[in-house]
């Protein structure tokens, strides 16, 4: 509802009868340019103002709150079109401990589905969808390098291989890789202009060094030309952990994961990439301009 307040004595004047703060004359008199004044303020009630109790955080313990405010804040509020990854449709609907209930999509695929209602997808090939069609895609790979035929798995060992055994995994570290770059780039082909993709990552350890790949599919995103719109970080209480495999920790235990928000927009794009930025600084450091530089106050 929007409410409009006027300066009551000077609508009298211009030729309107009784008016009240809510009601708008249908037939306006015609005035003068510098007399539209009349109107003092316009409020719209249904915006208030952002505080800490009501701004959307960029971080939450509830994956349904992090898809809900990215539908609200980036998909006119309208439900995703297509999920990439369905898998066991958890994304979507009433969930156990979350006040948010995320519709779901029309188009399901995933490598290995669940369902009846979702179509399986090979690994390195084609989406069975036409370039640029889609307005939304949602994507959540596994995460987890591992072999699939170690002697643990083979066995089916007890307590062992408990990521594994819940998500599947990929190896060796190679094939994460490949596979985050190649279903970036098919995102990137169906999505319409100024459509989005929602991505969700979790970096990890593997063979006791870090693999980024949180960080590979921002870059790698930003290479195809897609704009990085937004970024949300989900928080866990608690994480399995391999205790079996691990005796001494090298690293810290990742209990996040991050959503990213690839927009196709070539406008913002080119305003923001990273790789131009990136070369501008290499080449002012390459020409001698960037050494004691000064910024000019405005």
């Amino acid at each position: 509802m929007i409410t409009i307040k006027y300066d009551k004595e000077k609508l009298k004047k211009l030729g309107f009868g009784n008016v009240n703060d809510t009601k708008i004359a249908t037939e306006t008199p015609k005035v003068e340019e510098e007399e539209v004044s009349v109107v003092e303020e316009v409020e719209t009630e249904e915006r208030s103002t952002l505080n800490n109790a009501n701004v959307i955080r960029n971080i939450s313990f509830d994956q349904s709150e992090i898809l809900w405010n990215i539908m609200q804040l980036h998909n006119n509020g309208d439900p995703f079109e297509c999920d990439m990854t369905a898998s066991e449709l958890k994304f979507y609907g009433e969930r156990r401990g979350s006040k948010y209930n995320i519709p779901e999509p029309k188009i399901l695929f995933d490598v290995y589905p669940q369902q009846d209602k979702i179509k399986k997808i090979e690994p390195f090939k084609k989406l069975p969808l036409e370039d640029e069609s889609i307005s939304s895609i949602i994507v959540d790979l596994p995460f987890v390098i591992s072999p699939k035929n170690c002697k643990s798995v083979r066995e089916n060992k007890e307590g062992a291989n408990l990521i594994y055994k819940r998500f599947s995994s990929f190896y060796p570290m190679e094939e994460l890789i490949e596979t985050i770059y190649w279903w970036i780039k098919e995102c990137n082909r169906v999505l319409k202009p100024n459509g989005i993709c929602v991505w969700k990552m979790e970096s990890s350890v593997s063979g006791g060094r870090q693999v980024w790949s949180t960080y590979f599919s921002f870059l790698a995103a930003q290479k195809m030309g897609l704009y990085v719109k937004d970024e949300f970080i989900l928080e866990a209480k608690a994480r399995l952990v391999s205790s079996a495999k691990i005796k001494k920790q090298c690293h810290a235990r990742k209990y996040t994961s991050t959503f990213y928000v690839f927009k196709k927009d070539e406008k913002l794009f080119k305003k923001n990439s990273i790789f131009k930025l990136l070369e501008m600084c290499e080449e002012q450091d390459k020409n001698g301009t960037l050494e004691g530089k000064v910024w000019p106050f405005k």
